[in-house]
């Protein structure tokens, strides 16, 4: 009998004994720099380190992950079936979270591969040292490229259900909330900006002065990718030069107007032609950047010269009330904005939306770029 009640205190302490080994696993994980072929895995990966205070089994299926949290960071969890982390799956991703601590419920498969299980901090999303605290225009010196800044705020994306020329697709409206700073272009970048950071000219219209254009919206993303190691030494904390989200674009433009344009909602596109270049004023070519009017924001051309890529994927609006959207999680197209100079005036409206393919070139078709929070997807 005594016996049977030992064997029945084994059998009851072996989960306990399990969890206390998988939890000296993932700290030694954790707290190690393992070096695999010459590198560490920090250098490999990009990788900090976060100690973990707590693992609990849960059933078979689930675990919980508590540990000390860096404010206004984002974390991914992997799991594997060895130290390297060279062969771990990606098995989810916590956005930015106010508290410090926390404990998050996290579904894991059962899978007698995957032994270790990882929290990779992988960046600062603002708040740190370093974040942006001035509202002022910055410059990109080696470009002549200015930056101005836009401030956090709400604003209605879409149009509504009476406005003239509307399309279905600007609808329902959204209650968006921008929810940090950011800088945006001032113009849409130009031949002589793009040559700089990379090297050649792809546009049908030349002119240094020109806005770029026939560049993919994979072209436009490498141009961010290389500015953004070209300026690694001065981003802010959290901070990257990206495209904008449509969002992003959609509140820019406006500038704090709900009209159809963001000079007004000129029912008959008889002041158009003080703000944009379209086919009602320019049925030849792309025009130098900056010769019309900005809007409030000191943002030039976002009606009319050529269409500008953003970040997010073509889809429907969600209605209600969202923060930081950044679109559906996939799709065939990406968003195209702010009407091009062969298009009609209705095209160049605020809340008007178009899509292309992503790998096609289009000689009405450049990007501007954004300074923008890192975006959690």
């Amino acid at each position: 009998m005594e016996q049977r009640n030992m064997q029945d205190l084994e059998l009851k302490s072996l989960p306990h004994i399990r969890l206390i080994l998988l939890l000296i696993c993932v700290q030694f994980i954790v707290q190690t720099n393992q070096v695999i072929n010459g590198q560490s895995a920090a250098d490999r990966f990009d990788i900090t380190y976060v100690k973990i205070d707590v693992v609990t089994r849960l059933g078979q299926n689930f675990m919980i992950f508590g540990w000390e949290n860096d404010a206004d960071c984002k974390y991914e969890i992997y799991r594997g079936s060895s130290i390297s982390p060279t062969h771990w799956e990606k098995i989810a991703e916590l956005p930015p979270l106010d508290d410090p601590r926390r404990s998050y419920f996290l579904p894991i498969q059962r899978d007698r591969s995957a032994h270790f299980v990882y929290i990779k901090k992988i960046e600062d999303v603002g708040g740190g040292e370093g974040s942006p605290t001035t509202e002022a225009p910055m410059t990109i010196p080696e470009l002549e490229l200015e930056m101005m800044p836009i401030p956090a705020g709400k604003f209605v994306m879409g149009s509504p259900a009476g406005e003239k020329d509307r399309d279905d697709d600007e609808g329902p409206q959204t209650t968006v909330t921008i929810s940090k700073p950011f800088w945006l272009g001032k113009t849409e970048v130009t031949q002589a900006q793009w040559k700089a950071v990379m090297g050649s000219d792809p546009s049908y219209w030349k002119g240094n002065y020109l806005p770029v254009e026939r560049v993919t919206w994979f072209d436009a993303m490498a141009f961010c990718e290389k500015l953004n190691q070209m300026k690694s030494d001065t981003l802010f904390a959290g901070y990257r030069y990206t495209l904008p989200t449509e969002a992003q674009w959609e509140y820019a433009c406006r500038a704090g107007t709900s009209t159809r344009f963001h000079y007004g909602d000129d029912p008959d596109y008889s002041q158009l032609e003080k703000y944009a270049w379209y086919a009602g004023n320019c049925p030849s070519k792309t025009h130098t950047v900056a010769a019309r009017t900005p809007n409030d924001w000191g943002l030039h051309d976002m009606h009319g010269n050529v269409w500008e890529w953003c970040l997010d994927w073509f889809g429907d609006y969600t209605g209600g009330s969202v923060s930081d959207p950044l679109g559906p999680s996939n799709g065939q197209d990406r968003v195209i904005r702010g009407g091009g100079w062969n298009f009609r005036a209705d095209y160049s409206r605020s809340a008007y939306r178009n899509y292309y393919w992503t790998d096609a070139p289009y000689d009405s078709l450049g990007f501007r770029i954004a300074l923008s929070p890192v975006h959690v997807e």
